[in-house]
Formats: structure tokens, C-alpha cells, sequence
């Protein structure tokens, strides 16, 4: 068990609503305009899941890819842009015409737009080798603006996991896997990780409950909702069980590029 109390670990009634580079579903993803989105869906306090990155003049920022060709209308590699290069590209249109002129949001500027609009951020760290240049701008920014009560921090990588939590004790650590563990905890203790995200195909599995007993919340990623649809066009009710799981107390986050799906399935397992 964790000693302290895990700020992660919510009831049924209070399983926090997140979205997948903000609400991903309805704007194009890690812009303010899905940021915004995610608030109007998901109420005050909503995660908003969104990627970390470096620029070539060390900015950091909140894009995806390695590249930029997929969110803007610009070409190359992210680390080998400077910020103004970055700042300049149109991150929207190709999303929907309504949505010309976002930009990639530089995280300075994206932290003191959560403060005003009261969201949450889950920073996944994408670049796994450069923590010596990542983690001093990381401290410096933080405690410059005073906003430690506003990250979460994710990683796929567990040993990247624990040195977060060693640099920033202050802020939740979340672990990524796609994979089924023999024993989820395991690797959660040994990186000292708040919570660990489950596949959701994995989830009937049980491991919530065990890292639950260990005191580890669980995050579980719900798909679309056309996938959900066409599932359940053969005969698998995926959204049932989802809010069976939650009314069971079996997870702490729910989180899809939909917050209004995940929006409506606490709210249906919390009978309203």
C-alpha cells in the first residue's frame, strides 16, 4: 500500500472524465479549441490528455508526432523546429474550416490557459532520452507559474516513470501499457506510478482490482463512439460494461477522444 493517500483514487461518484488530446473527437486534437471543448463537456476539473515535445530551441510544446505534417499544414521534424518555425503553421484547418488558425500550443502559455478555464493536464513525455533538458524546464516553468496542482504526468516508459516522480514528487504519475501484466503491480511499485491506464480489452482481466488493493488507481481508455456502435451491432455491449465497471468502483478515470461519451457513462452509472 502507499502510505499516503492516492490523489488519483476516486469513488464511483466522483471517477474523473478525461479527454484523449482533449475532446479529439470534435476539434483537432491538442489545441486550445479541444481543450475548450473537453471543459464544456466534461465540467471544471477535466483532464485533458495531451503530448510533450521539444523544439529545436528548446521550447516545449503540444503536438503528437515527431513530425508536424499530420496536425498543421507544415512539413518536418518537430525537434529539428524552432518554436517560431512551429508557432507560425495553421494546426486546425485540417481538422474542419471553423478550426483555421489554431496553433500548437506552447506549454508556458497552455498552463496559464488551464488556470483560467480550470482543466486539468496529463502530460505524456514522448522523447524518452533527453531528461536532462526536459526535466529543469519542467521545474523551472512549474514553479514559476505556481501550477504543480495542474499536471499529471504519463510515459510509456516506467524507468522515465520513476525519475519523474523523484524530480516532481508533488505532481501524479501515470503508467502507460498496451500490454496484459502477470502482475500490474509490480512494475507500478517499482516506478512509483499513481496510477496505470488499462486496455480496455484487458480490463475484465481483474488487474484493477489488484492495483487497487495496492493502493494504484486505474485509468481505462474507451473507444469512439461509432466503435462502440458496431460492436454492439454484434452483440457486445461494451458501454454497459463500462458503466457496470464504474459502478463497481473498479476505475478512477475514464478517458476518450468522445468527453461527451465518457461524460454520459458516469453520469448513467451514477443514475442520473
Amino acid at each position: 500500500m502507499k502510505n499516503e493517500v492516492n490523489p488519483l483514487r476516486m469513488t464511483p461518484q466522483t471517477v474523473r472524465i478525461a479527454g484523449h488530446r482533449g475532446h479529439s473527437a470534435g476539434a483537432p486534437e491538442n489545441t486550445y479549441a479541444a481543450f475548450r471543448k473537453a471543459r464544456e463537456l466534461g465540467g471544471e476539473g477535466v483532464t485533458c490528455e495531451t503530448d510533450l515535445a521539444l523544439t529545436s530551441d528548446g521550447e516545449l510544446i503540444l503536438i503528437h508526432d515527431d513530425t508536424v505534417e499530420r496536425t498543421t499544414n507544415g512539413h518536418g521534424l518537430v525537434r529539428n523546429m524552432t518554436y517560431s518555425d512551429i508557432a507560425k503553421l495553421d494546426a486546425g484547418r485540417w481538422f474542419g474550416e471553423e478550426f483555421a488558425g489554431e496553433r500548437v500550443p506552447r506549454l508556458r502559455e497552455a498552463l496559464q490557459f488551464a488556470r483560467e478555464l480550470g482543466i486539468i493536464y496529463q502530460l505524456e513525455l514522448k522523447i524518452y532520452d533527453r531528461d536532462d533538458e526536459i526535466f529543469p524546464k519542467l521545474r523551472a516553468l512549474i514553479d514559476e507559474l505556481g501550477c504543480a496542482d495542474l499536471l499529471q504526468f504519463s510515459s510509456f516508459d516506467f524507468v522515465q516513470l520513476k525519475a519523474l516522480k523523484s524530480a516532481f514528487p508533488e505532481i501524479p504519475t501515470v503508467g502507460l501499457t498496451h500490454s496484459r501484466l502477470i502482475d500490474p503491480v509490480a512494475p507500478a511499485r517499482d516506478a512509483n506510478v499513481d496510477a496505470i491506464n488499462l486496455e480496455i480489452y484487458h480490463f475484465p482481466s481483474g488487474e484493477a482490482r489488484q492495483l487497487h488493493e495496492a493502493g494504484i488507481a486505474t485509468f481505462l481508455h474507451v473507444p469512439r463512439q461509432e466503435r462502440i456502435d458496431k460492436l454492439k451491432s454484434y452483440g457486445v455491449d461494451l458501454r454497459a460494461q463500462v458503466v457496470q465497471w464504474v459502478r463497481e468502483g473498479q476505475m478512477d478515470q475514464i478517458i476518450s477522444d468522445d468527453v461527451a461519451l465518457v461524460t454520459s457513462i458516469r453520469n448513467e452509472a451514477n443514475g442520473h
